[in-house]
C-alpha cells in the first residue's frame, strides 16, 4: 500500500465592492456581493485549471470585507 501525501495550496482573490455610499440598503449590496462572489468564483477555477494535473479540490474558504475590498482565501487539496 502506498500512501499519498497531499499538496496543499492556498490561493487568495480579491475584488473591490461598489462604494460603500452607493450601496445604502441591504437589497442593494446583496446583488453586488453576489456579483462579486460568482466573478472570483471564476477567477479561482482559472487559478486551479492553472496549476495542471491533480485532483485539485476546496477544503475550505475564508471571506471578510476590509474597506470596501472582498477578500476570500481558498484552501485547496490535491
Amino acid at each position: 500500500m502506498t500512501d499519498k501525501n497531499p499538496e496543499h495550496k492556498m490561493i487568495v482573490l480579491t475584488r473591490r465592492l461598489k462604494t460603500p455610499g452607493v450601496l445604502e440598503t441591504m437589497s442593494e449590496q446583496v446583488p453586488e456581493v453576489k456579483e462579486a462572489f460568482a466573478e472570483l468564483h471564476t477567477k479561482l477555477i482559472q487559478r486551479i485549471d492553472m496549476l495542471g494535473e491533480g485532483d485539485w479540490q476546496i477544503v475550505s474558504h475564508s471571506h471578510n470585507v476590509y474597506n470596501g475590498i472582498l477578500v476570500v482565501s481558498y484552501l485547496i487539496s490535491n
